[in-house]
């Protein structure tokens, strides 16, 4: 009996107050950790739907350093339909965590009327609730605001719905229906490959909430069922190996790890998950990993765990209905099955300890913990009493909220954020140089910055971008240290795939009167594979480079290159560069010292 309204009631306003607060994300851009690497950065989501775009999808497995093709092909609609743009996947994002918010209101009552047969009392209610506290908390931040992370909200909508059309099958059978729940489940797998945990998730719902209206089953039946989920459960755990092998469009590779510490830092981020859970700040983007040593705060993770283990034991102690320990158990599992192929504790990690984004769906257990414990206590504390608790509850989950997904409106609000929780933090450290140099024309302060993130972590990037920066301010000692820092690529220019370290190389040689190597350096640079940055500068300097060393059909050729240049003084200097050959009147051509400094 519902006393507070109807279903579609509730899951509008779900919906709105979802809607209403990521509705802040739209106006951010992108974050530079694999944004662009998944998107425009990648060939096959950049061209939009088509068929061979989604074959290719399909096809490639490491893009991202994960396989989920319907992800990416999600990107690709977004582009199709509505143009692109950052703004356009932020409001698709807010839109796709709206609809999860009211699924998870749907699959919270669907879960509660099984646990309690007898029918529980205002049972929307206390579901929407619940959702209303689980889809505003400031975990959600990472999955809906960053860009990318749209593959939790995906697997996580097709996991939702397919756990509810397995309840439906558990009921009323009928091979339509069961052929509908593995459809969601390779969808959810095709979102990203943690949905691997599906199998488990299902026979939880079963095993925990099995209702007296299931249709009895044969043993074998059962096997037969859950035989084939295993199946394309263990073949997509493999696929998800072998996308982290060569991840591509990725700033970060998987680092291995031994056994100890991987179980170490997966209790203590699963204690950190629960305890932001309870205490919703502290939340921020790129937790970094301490191999080898003490995980980032493992004190407050592992003491928040030993209080979650031991509350779980109370309440399972404390329980005498039969209903309630099902529940205590159901939410508990669900969330240490639905979490767990993300914590880490097999192969590699990558450079992040921790992400909140996994306790996408992981949560939703702990909102079922809350919808049945409301359930419950009402009648003791007042319906009043405990709807306003929930509504309050709410209210400080948006209030911590807000200014995470605000963080998210680029790198730079992303770094500031992560240096207040981590002050050594090398890629936030490494954003903020680049922004210092390259936005506020703090050049030097930049560099520093840049030094001390790579100190922390030498790192490819960084050392690309550090040598372009210090290539173009050109300080005393500035040459020597672009030289250092890209000696393997001087001597192999093939190993620099972006093209940057080529560039600073390319710099550092023609403003010292070194053409020849400029010649070499910039050549390769401009065709670099994975070329994002600037390329019109390069031109023009390897055009005005190949003058310098007498080849002057190549500079003649490599000039007229950039008539059509958007950049009015790179086309103004390649004209005037030009005519003076033309004229006869060239001397040495000087480095053309106008080149945008790397903003990431």
């Amino acid at each position: 009996m519902d006393r507070f309204g109807k279903t579609w009631a509730w899951g509008a306003a779900v919906f709105a107050a979802a809607l209403a607060l990521y509705a802040l994300s739209i106006g951010g851009g992108r974050l530079a950790l694999d944004d662009w690497g998944n998107i425009y950065g990648c060939p096959f989501v950049r061209g939009g739907l088509s068929w061979a775009n989604v074959r290719t999808a399909l096809a490639t497995v490491g893009q991202g350093g994960m396989w989920m093709p319907v992800t990416h092909v999600s990107f690709m609609a977004d582009i199709t339909l509505f143009g692109g743009g950052w703004h356009v996947h932020h409001a698709v994002n807010a839109v796709l965590h709206a609809v999860n918010a009211v699924l998870v209101m749907k699959f919270l009552l669907v879960l509660l009327r099984r646990l309690l047969p007898e029918g529980p009392r205002d049972a929307c209610a206390w579901c929407a609730l619940a959702a209303l506290v689980w889809a505003l908390g400031p975990q959600r931040a990472d999955a809906v605001a960053w860009t990318v992370s749209r593959k939790e909200e995906l697997w996580s909508m097709f996991a939702l719905l397919g756990l509810m059309t397995w309840c439906g099958w558990l009921v009323r059978g009928g091979a339509l229906r069961l052929a509908a729940v593995f459809a969601l489940f390779a969808l959810s797998c095709l979102s990203k490959p943690t949905a691997m945990c599906f199998p488990a998730l299902a026979w939880l719902v079963r095993r925990y909430a099995g209702s007296d209206a299931d249709l009895p089953r044969p043993r074998w039946k059962s096997f037969a069922v859950y035989a084939p989920m295993l199946a394309v459960a263990a073949f997509v755990a493999l696929v998800a190996v072998a996308s982290h092998v060569r991840p591509e469009g990725m700033d970060r590779t998987d680092i291995s790890v031994p056994l100890s510490w991987s179980a170490l830092n997966s209790a203590v981020s699963l204690g950190l998950y629960l305890l932001h859970a309870v205490v919703p700040a502290g939340v921020y983007a790129d937790c970094r990993a301490v191999v080898g040593g003490m995980p980032l705060m493992a004190a407050p993770g592992l003491v928040a765990l030993v209080v979650a283990v031991a509350a779980l034991a109370f309440a399972l102690v404390r329980a005498r209905a039969p209903e309630a320990r099902r529940a205590a158990w159901l939410a508990a599992l669900f969330y240490l099955f639905a979490i767990f192929p993300a914590l880490g504790l097999v192969g590699g990690i990558s450079d992040n300890s921790m992400a909140e984004r996994y306790t996408y769906l992981p949560s939703v257990g702990l909102a079922l913990a809350l919808a049945f414990a409301m359930e419950r206590l009402a009648p003791r504390l007042g319906v009043r009493k405990t709807a306003a608790a929930a509504l309050l509850l709410s209210a400080v989950n948006a209030a911590c909220a807000v200014p995470v997904v605000l963080s998210y409106a680029d790198d730079v609000a992303s770094a500031e954020r992560t240096l207040k929780f981590d002050p050594d933090h090398w890629r936030a450290t490494r954003t903020i140089g680049c922004d210092l140099a390259a936005r506020r024309g703090r050049i030097d302060e930049g560099v520093e910055m840049m030094k001390r993130s790579f100190a922390l972590h030498p790192s490819q990037q960084t050392a690309d971008v550090l040598a372009y920066t210090l290539a173009c301010r050109g300080a005393e000692g500035d040459f020597a240290e672009v030289r250092r820092l890209g000696a393997a690529a001087l001597a192999k220019p093939a190993l620099d795939r972006g093209g940057m370290m080529l560039d600073a190389l390319a710099i550092a040689a023609m403003r010292e009167g070194d053409d020849e190597t400029a010649v070499k350096c910039f050549s390769a640079a401009i065709v670099a594979p994975a070329r994002s940055h600037s390329n019109s500068h390069a031109i023009l300097n390897l055009g005005l480079a190949f003058a310098n060393v007498g080849k002057r059909a190549n500079a003649v050729m490599t000039l007229t290159r950039l008539a059509g240049s958007t950049d009015e003084g790179v086309r103004r200097r390649a004209v005037e560069a030009l005519d003076q050959m033309r004229s006869g009147t060239a001397g040495r051509f000087p480095y053309y010292d106008n080149p945008p400094l790397p903003e990431r």
